[in-house]
């Protein structure tokens, strides 16, 4: 039976609304290697077409193993992106009322601080951008290959030569769908070794907020996820979560800090997502018109 495609969002669509000149429905899209830029729908913007499908081989009655897909991890994202959406909306409102009252704002919850750095890590994991930064995607065939012929040799049976196994499109089929679960399985962090080191890395981890003026400038959000900037003592890694409010890993456990961001950095912040993603999305036609400019 033809299985159904899914369009699965790298990124989530409450994220992508925040960019949104039209009350969620629209933003204006830049495309790098093009230079187009156009208005088009949140259900079309950063789609990718089973971004997050698996497929499983799967024993049935008549002894035969199936592939079957599976929309294990995205269901898993999905889950996330429910509890995540409502903690860094409370955030974006804690920064903008600080920006309006300043600093007697009460403060967000530690849960919203603690579920705001796994946003930013959530979304380096899910974008194909990242994941290939990092080399999720690399060829792993000789690795799958190694487990095949153990596996074969523990069952007494012999396989053909490597060489022929490559040219067999069956093989090609599962060794394709082999790293694409790879890629799955990164990006819903559903393995306990991933999310054991996920865990030690966001312990020594506090959260700061930058919050800018948007009638001098506006965060961008790229289709890598998130934004690498370099800085004298190393880089840092943000992620804007609307035009006016960006947040980004501190060396303080579990703490909170808030400040402006000037126009400069939020320049810089913009040429850096357009530098890492092949799209980048704001809520002003005008912002992406400049930011692309820059690359004459």
């Amino acid at each position: 039976m033809a299985q159904r495609s899914e369009r699965h969002h790298e990124l989530p669509q409450w994220l992508q609304r925040e960019f949104s000149p039209d009350s969620g429905k629209t933003v204006w899209l830049g495309v790098k290697a093009s230079g187009e830029i156009k208005r088009v729908g949140i259900r079309v913007a950063f789609r990718r077409i089973n971004a997050n499908t698996r497929t499983d081989y799967l024993p049935v009655p008549d002894g035969r193993i199936v592939p079957t897909k599976s929309d294990l991890d995205e269901k898993l994202l999905a889950k996330f992106d429910s509890i995540a959406a409502p903690a860094a909306l409370r955030l974006i409102e804690f920064a903008r009322e600080w920006w309006r009252h300043g600093s007697d704002t009460p403060p967000p919850s530690p849960h919203d601080v603690q579920i705001c750095t796994q946003l930013i890590l959530a979304q380096f994991r899910r974008t194909r951008e990242s994941q290939d930064e990092i080399g999720v995607g690399d060829d792993k065939s000789d690795l799958y290959l190694d487990l095949f012929y153990q596996r074969a040799d523990e069952c007494g049976q012999e396989l053909s030569p490597p060489q022929e196994l490559l040219a067999d499109p069956q093989v090609i089929g599962l060794l394709a769908d082999l790293a694409q679960n790879h890629r799955a399985t990164f990006a819903s962090a559903n393995h306990p070794i991933l999310a054991d080191k996920e865990r030690d890395f966001l312990a020594p981890l506090g959260l700061r907020i930058f919050v800018a003026d948007t009638a001098v400038s506006e965060f961008v959000i790229g289709s890598h996820g998130v934004t690498k900037l370099e800085t004298p003592g190393g880089s840092d890694t943000w992620l804007p979560l609307a035009p006016d409010v960006a947040i980004a890993f501190s060396n303080t456990p579990a703490s909170i800090s808030i400040a402006e961001c000037t126009a400069a950095g939020v320049e810089a912040h913009n040429h850096a997502a357009l530098t890492c993603s092949a799209f980048v999305a704001g809520r002003s036609e005008e912002v992406i018109e400049r930011l692309f400019a820059s690359l004459d």
